[in-house]
Formats: C-alpha cells, sequence, structure tokens
C-alpha cells in the first residue's frame, strides 16, 4: 500500500514559508515570538521526517534502520509539536502559571515524556509500530497513547484557552482554537485512510492562521525597534496582574526624545532607536534574565521582568543607567542619551494597568538626574488610588460643586499697583483634599473633560468682572489660562465669544495666556482660534516662557502682547551667565514692542532686580499667592486703596 505524499509536500512548503517570513519580518524577539518560532521549526521537522518515512516505506523494500528512524523521528516530533503549541496558546493568554511549580511542570511534561520512552522501547520491542520482513509498515497497540497523548494537550489548551477566552479578541481566539477540530479530523481521517497522511497539512493550516492573524507584526511589534509594542505591552501587565503575579517593570524614557530626532534627522534617529533596543535586549540576554521587552514609541522603552528574577531589577536597571550613559555616536560626535530609569514591582507598587500606563507617561516629563528612580519613592499608595479614581473625582466635583477659581494678583510696576490677575482653578476632594492642577489638568485633557472645565473657568472669571465687586478694583483684566487641547478644538472661538457675549464682558477685561508647550504647536486650529479671538480685540500672553520649547521668531509671528518670564529667570542672583541671559531676553522682547511679566517673584531683592531691569509686571508670593475672591478683593483694595 503506497501512501501519498502530495499533502506533507504541501504542509512542509506552508511551514517553511512561514519561517521564513517570521525570520525576514524579524518577528523572533519576545517569549511569544520565540515559542512559536520553536513551534513552527519542530513542524516542520515533523514533517520532514514523515516524508522520509513514508518514502521509504513507499520503496517496497526493507529498509530497517531507516524506517524505524524516520518514523521514530517523526512521532517523537508529532507529539512534541502538541505538547509545544500547547504551552503557546496557555502563554498567549498568560495563564502558564497554572503549571508553574516542579509537581505541576512534571504533570504536564509527563505524557510526552512516556511517549519518547514508549519509543525507545519500540527501538527493541515493537509496541507502538513494526516494519516487517517485506519493508511493510504497522501500527502496534501502544500507537493509540501517542494519538491520546495529543487529544489530552488539545483538551488541556482547549479548556485553557476558553477560561481565559476574554483576554484574546474574537479574531484571535478564533485563530488559536481552530487548529484543535482540524488536527482531529485529520487524525481520524487518517486512522481511517492510512494512506493520505493529512495530520502535517492541516497542522500547517492552522498555524498559517495563527501567523496571519497574531503573529503579525502590525499586531504586536514596533517598527521602530522590533520589540514588543504598546498594545502588547498594556495586554501583558492587565493579564500579569488578573493573575496575581508579582513582576518587576523597568521604566526607560529618554528624556531628550524630541531633541534627538530634530538634531540627527528621522533616519538616524531610527537607527539610535534600533542600536538602543538591539543593547537592550542583548544586556538581558547577556545575564540569561527572563525579560520580556517593549517599545511605546516618543523613546519609552519598558522591561518587563518574571517574577523569579524580579528581584534583580535593581541591578539591571544600573547597568542599562551605565551603558546608556555611554552615549551614541553619530558622525563622529557623542551624543547624549539621557534617560529617566525607574523600577516599578507591581502589583506592591501600582495594581492596574491605566495606572501603570498613567504613571510611566509622565517618566519623560520629570527633570533627569541620572540615577534610578523608584515608584514606591515617587507615589505613595493613596496618590496612585487618586490617579486611578480622578475622572470620577472631575465628575463628582462637577456635580458637588467642588471647583473653584482663584485669583493671583499681578503688580504694575508704572501704575504701582495692582492692574490685574492670573484665574486659577482649584479642587477639593473630600478624601483626598486638595487635589493639585499638575495631577487633575491632564487628566482632564486625557479624557476631554478639558472643555468642560475651560468653559467653567471662564463663566466664572466673567460672572466675576461684571461683577460689583470687580468694578470697585479698578483691575483692567483677568488672565485665563488655555490648555493644548482647549486650542486644538475648532470650537474655541466660539465658545469664547458666546460667554463672553451672554456675560456682556468687553473684549480688553479678559486675557487669554497660551503656555510655550501649546505654542510650540502652532496648527492650523490653534493659529485661526488665535487670529480669530485676537480680531475680536482679545490680548493674549505667551506663558511660562523660558521652559525650553519656544523661540523668537515664534514670539514674533504670534500675535501675543504680553511675554510672562518663567520662575526660573529669578535665579539670575545666583548665576552671572544667567543674569546676562535675561537682560538679553528683555532687550529683545522689548525690541518687539511687548510687555515683560515676571513670574515667581517671591522675596524684595528679586523685585528689585527686576524693577531695574524695566520690566512691566511682578507676579508672585513676594506680593500674594493665589487667593479665593472674597480674599482677593481684599487684597486688592488694601494695596490699591490704601
Amino acid at each position: 500500500m503506497n501512501k501519498v505524499l502530495y499533502f506533507d509536500y504541501a504542509a512542509f512548503i506552508v511551514f517553511a514559508l512561514i519561517l521564513i517570513s517570521v525570520v525576514m519580518k524579524r518577528l523572533t524577539r519576545g517569549k511569544m515570538s520565540r515559542q512559536f518560532l520553536i513551534v513552527l521549526i519542530v513542524a516542520l521537522v515533523a514533517t520532514s521526517f514523515d516524508i522520509g518515512a513514508i518514502a521509504y516505506d513507499n520503496i517496497g523494500e526493507r529498509h530497517t534502520f531507516a524506517q524505524y528512524f524516520f518514523h521514530t523521528g517523526y512521532l517523537v516530533f508529532h507529539v512534541l509539536s502538541a505538547a509545544l503549541y500547547t504551552i503557546y496558546v496557555i502563554s498567549m493568554v498568560d495563564a502558564i502559571h497554572i503549571f508553574r511549580g516542579r509537581v505541576k511542570s512534571v504533570i504536564l511534561a509527563l505524557p510526552t515524556l512516556l511517549c519518547v520512552l514508549l519509543l525507545i522501547v519500540n527501538l527493541f520491542y515493537p509496541t507502538v509500530f513494526s516494519i516487517g520482513t517485506d519493508g511493510e509498515y504497522a501500527r502496534e497497540r501502544f500507537m493509540v497513547f501517542l494519538y491520546i497523548t495529543s487529544f489530552i494537550y488539545m483538551i488541556i489548551g482547549f479548556i485553557v484557552v476558553m477560561k481565559y477566552r476574554r483576554r484574546l479578541s474574537r479574531k484571535c481566539l478564533i485563530s488559536v482554537i481552530m487548529i484543535f477540530p482540524l488536527v482531529v479530523v485529520a487524525a481520524f481521517k487518517q486512522v481511517l485512510v492510512p494512506e493520505v497522511p493529512v495530520e502535517m497539512f492541516a497542522n500547517s493550516i492552522g498555524l498559517l492562521f495563527v501567523a496571519l492573524l497574531i503573529q503579525s507584526p502590525e499586531q504586536m511589534i514596533s517598527n521602530a525597534t522590533g520589540l514588543n509594542n504598546i498594545t502588547r505591552y498594556m495586554e501583558d501587565v492587565d493579564n500579569v496582574l488578573d493573575n496575581g503575579l508579582n513582576i518587576g517593570i523597568i521604566m526607560i524614557s529618554l528624556v531628550n526624545d524630541k531633541a534627538l530626532r530634530g538634531m540627527i534627522g528621522v533616519v538616524e534617529y531610527h537607527k539610535l532607536l534600533r542600536c538602543v533596543s538591539d543593547k537592550l535586549v542583548a544586556m538581558g540576554q547577556s545575564k540569561r534574565y527572563n525579560t520580556e521587552w517593549y517599545y511605546l514609541g516618543n523613546g519609552m522603552f519598558r522591561c518587563i521582568m518574571d517574577y523569579k528574577v524580579a528581584d534583580q531589577a535593581e541591578r539591571f536597571a544600573a547597568n542599562i543607567n551605565s551603558e546608556l550613559k555611554k552615549g551614541y555616536t553619530y558622525n563622529g560626535m557623542l551624543i547624549n542619551l539621557l534617560a529617566n530609569i525607574c523600577i516599578t514591582r507591581c502589583p506592591e507598587d501600582i495594581d492596574n494597568v491605566d495606572a501603570v500606563m498613567r504613571f510611566g507617561a509622565e517618566l519623560s516629563d520629570w527633570k533627569y538626574t541620572g540615577q534610578i528612580m523608584y515608584a514606591r519613592d515617587i507615589y505613595k499608595k493613596e496618590n496612585y488610588d487618586l490617579i486611578k479614581n480622578l475622572d470620577v473625582i472631575i465628575d463628582s466635583a462637577f456635580v458637588d460643586g467642588r471647583f473653584e477659581v482663584y485669583y493671583q494678583p499681578i503688580y504694575s510696576l508704572s501704575a504701582k499697583r495692582y492692574n490685574s490677575a492670573e484665574a486659577l482653578l482649584r479642587l477639593y476632594d473630600e478624601k483626598y483634599g486638595y487635589v493639585r492642577p499638575d495631577i487633575f489638568i491632564p487628566a482632564a485633557e486625557k479624557s476631554g473633560m478639558i472643555h468642560k472645565i475651560g468653559k467653567f473657568v471662564l463663566e466664572e472669571v466673567c460672572r466675576f468682572i461684571v461683577s460689583d465687586k470687580f468694578k470697585e478694583l479698578g483691575l483692567d483684566y483677568i488672565e485665563v489660562n488655555l490648555s493644548v487641547i482647549q486650542c486644538m478644538s475648532s470650537e474655541l472661538a466660539d465658545d469664547v465669544r458666546e460667554i463672553m457675549n451672554r456675560y456682556n464682558v468687553s473684549s480688553e477685561q479678559l486675557n487669554l495666556e497660551i503656555t510655550e508647550t501649546a505654542a510650540a504647536y502652532a496648527q492650523t486650529t490653534m493659529m485661526n482660534n488665535i487670529e480669530e479671538l485676537n480680531d475680536d480685540g482679545i490680548a493674549f500672553s505667551l506663558d511660562d516662557f523660558g521652559t525650553g520649547y519656544s523661540n523668537m521668531k515664534r514670539i514674533a509671528s504670534m500675535p501675543f502682547a504680553i511675554v510672562k518670564l518663567d520662575k526660573t529667570f529669578t535665579e539670575m542672583n545666583e548665576n552671572d551667565k544667567m543674569l546676562k541671559v535675561v537682560k538679553n531676553t528683555i532687550s529683545m522682547v522689548r525690541d518687539m514692542n511687548l510687555r515683560i511679566l515676571v513670574e515667581g517673584v517671591e522675596t524684595l531683592e528679586s523685585f528689585k532686580e527686576f524693577e531695574a531691569l524695566g520690566v512691566d509686571y511682578i507676579q508672585g508670593y513676594y506680593f500674594s499667592k493665589p487667593l479665593p475672591m472674597e480674599k482677593f478683593v481684599s487684597e486688592v483694595k488694601r494695596v490699591n486703596m490704601d
């Protein structure tokens, strides 16, 4: 009885093409990619042995050694293929922890070990298969045990995947489990019609779907670095926390990422990212750590360390820090890599994926120190709870009226009095007390609530401006801050006009502040908003000038009336070079016929210095901190009516 080979030939071609595709696309990094690669190689080897076994069987002569070699090899790798695929799909739903521990690991491996033992015995005493005197291949009574073993692995894999199916998308779930019925049907077909071996072909079709729908680069891999992408990172962190496992996360964020991109260009920047990622992966491999690497974009690298080596995260992070400090060589020039590195233990430090993502996103904004940081030292547990509940806190603040606008007076040096004030929002929560603006404003920007907050502040300011209390103070205008997200809204200009018209506030009574960060975007929508409102007579201030994003060309091209120097300029008495910078900056702003306001003035000495330099306005604790409306009114009366 001759067996047909074309199904095995087809399976071999499919496996080979998948393998070539995986290698060419560099899908060999990461735990899941490596496991899939191993499954592919084992299946390819099993198919090769099957081809050899069938070829010798079809000769019609006895080639005992070759037949035993190829049939034994095929059966060993066939059973191994089923076991490895089961491990792969269990790892895919991040449930491999179920089988951790010596006893459970042995139980999982035991069927495969028994099959291998049977096949070794078969070489001396036919129990699984035999080769007749005429070279005829025959199955023996224990062959069924090999099929039962493969069936057991499929049942285990199916049960675990279905239990944790919510961790997979519908497309991925179907792709993962479809191989099980395919192989079962193929196995029954092969038992009934042994001359048509279709098992490996069915296996190849199943793995082809997995390769196309799950192991595709756009699903898992960052094109820039070849590491796992942000989607995979979120899924892995979520699954680990859901399983109650302990892990260490080394968070690495390049503080000078934007500067590097602008300095060396996009092409060289991507080479740098690839170089850094290769170096990081190699470091983990050299230490033989069980690590998983990710690139989230914007210079943010992440490393998840398995619970077995998580306690070595501190030493590994120190090695990474030392390596990155060596820099990157470009055209013979050494470029510094300024990386903030923070060790986070989950769930000890952070116990939910949203907080992990939010905390990591802030890492790039922190000042570079060159030292390893620890999440436990940066935020206390209650702060994580606060961050996690910010959306609810903001919503309830509107309902319960816990938002309040404070005012910080601005002193005019020419008038020798307060001439204006900056409106600043404050949020009080019954559980957490006063929540800092630098915490709730970014959260509001991400959730979209910043638009509602912006309207609330503007309404409160307009309501105050038209009140008798404000009229008694003799102030010229109130400054209101605009966030980046507000500036990017196409409805901003209409919203501002509507509120001002409703309260009958004139354009001279309002001044809108845009931070350097917002001004740096200079998008079409933002510029249209600024130009429309400026045409209506509303003046604009550039806030926080000196934080590193703006330049004189941008200031000259946008309709600013006031430039507010950041409080870092008040440090000029500590540095002679800083004094020169301050003098030159003031001189340039003056030459553009813009008024100058200095923020953060806290001492008489600092006040006298800026008065001598000829600035227009002073704002800071030297005069007053931000105050609730009633106290603000009293403070302005005290100074202006003295």
